[in-house]
């Protein structure tokens, strides 16, 4: 008797930085993942759109994507599009001309919902930690906190604070100056004050960063103290906290062709990893931490755990 052919998945993450890509058989296994630096907010966001250029690159990375998924012998396509497409006055338009061109319907989801996805991928990656502890996704056009107490989410919220956002808005010099970090620290110490009130209630002494930006930051800070940086494959890990504060200090204070030379350093990251930084310290200073943990999980692997349920409200297409 012949076996019932798998479904096999392709979930595609539409951020506004960058474009992922993760193809995951039946029982989770990956058989793709990839990404490519889109930075489909890069001389938009500051006038509320996607510019031309940045709409092309978008297009034509998910044809690029898309390939790779039918490669992997992926059956069923999502995609799901974050802060840049759903803030911007033509990103539903650039999403229409994605699945247009390529036939891959685009899923726009709003703060909440990229912070429920987020939490889930995360949870995969440290399905044992049950004490109070913030995760933080850092991305290009939004940033979101998901604050859990055992399993129980007593707080999440998405922020319009991603880097590439603070850098269109601010247009730091290079190194940032002191008045760029006080600019940029004070704009990110204000919006964040529901999460501010949030930790009051609730102490909080682990921090979770979410894949992107701390997957550079442990390799950066891995490097400078001649260690191994991240296996492929690897899902969670622990930064040593006063190295990686070194680590931050040097970043928020370098200048974008320093960042470049960094051992560890991802070329991507180079435009935005000083932002970043300062952005952690921020949040860093209303902790009183005690372990900050990496999960390489985040969006699209809380997207594929979702899309096991029976209900899936999200539209696809067959490739």
């Amino acid at each position: 008797m012949d076996s019932q052919p798998t479904d096999i998945l392709a979930v595609f993450d539409l951020g506004t930085n960058t474009f992922n890509l993760l193809v995951r058989d039946e029982v989770g296994r990956v058989l793709r993942s990839e990404k490519i630096p889109v930075k489909l907010g890069a001389g938009g966001l500051r006038a509320d759109e996607i510019a031309p250029d940045a709409e092309e690159r978008a297009v034509e990375a998910m044809h690029q994507l898309k390939r790779w998924a039918q490669e992997a012998g992926a059956t069923r396509a999502y995609a799901f599009a974050t802060s840049a497409m759903r803030s911007t006055r033509n990103g539903q338009d650039v999403a229409a001309r994605i699945e247009r061109e390529t036939s891959i319907p685009v899923n726009i989801i709003d703060g909440d919902q990229e912070a429920a996805f987020i939490a889930e991928g995360v949870a995969q990656a440290w399905p044992e930690r049950s004490e109070v502890r913030l995760i933080m996704d850092i991305g290009g056009g939004s940033t979101e906190f998901i604050l859990l107490d055992s399993q129980d989410v007593q707080f999440a919220a998405s922020f319009s604070i991603g880097v590439t956002r603070l850098v269109e808005r601010f247009a730091p010099s290079d190194p940032l100056s002191a008045k760029n970090r006080k600019e940029i620290q004070d704009h990110i110490q204000s919006t964040l004050e529901p999460l501010w009130e949030a930790l009051s209630h609730l102490p909080c002494e682990t921090i979770i960063g979410s894949s992107g930006s701390f997957d550079t930051l442990f390799n950066v800070t891995a490097q400078r103290r001649n260690h191994e940086e991240l296996p492929v494959g690897t899902v969670q890990a622990e930064f040593d906290l006063s190295t990686t504060q070194e680590t931050l200090d040097i970043l928020v204070n370098s200048t974008k062709m320093e960042r470049l030379l960094m051992p560890g350093m991802l070329e991507m990251r180079a435009d935005t990893l000083h932002v970043s930084a300062l952005q952690i310290q921020t949040v860093v200073k209303h902790l009183s931490i005690k372990s900050m943990l990496l999960s390489t999980f985040a969006l699209k692997e809380g997207v594929w755990n979702s899309l096991q349920e029976p209900q899936c409200p999200w539209r696809a297409s067959w490739l």
